[in-house]
């Protein structure tokens, strides 16, 4: 059986100490951001968020998500509208995953 990662407010409790005092100081733009851990989707799917780039679509009310190669030229940033997930690498926020429009038909 696999062991469970410890994760969360309870095992990274100093983390999310800090998270919650910046959700009270900002607290009409906090209701609009989530946590995540995404350990999981890096073990269990064996993605590299260094190399790749989930890009993600609605179809029948669910939020399904591919990762593929990033490309050298940086295409969308972390600041564009499409951007909803992001990672702290090297003291800059990096888009990890994309809305993309599901194409028409």
């Amino acid at each position: 059986m696999k062991v469970k990662p410890k994760i969360g407010p309870t095992h990274d409790a100093a983390l999310f100490a800090e998270i919650q005092a910046a959700f009270d100081k900002y607290p009409d733009v906090a209701k609009n951001y989530s946590i995540q851990y995404i350990g999981g989707v890096v073990d269990v799917m064996n993605v590299d968020l260094e190399r790749q780039v989930g890009m993600s679509n609605v179809q029948d009310r669910e939020i399904v998500t591919k990762f593929v190669d990033r490309q050298p030229d940086p295409g969308p940033q972390p600041t564009d509208p499409g951007c909803f997930a992001w990672r702290l690498r090297a003291n800059e926020w990096v888009c990890v995953t994309y809305m993309v429009q599901k194409p028409p038909g």
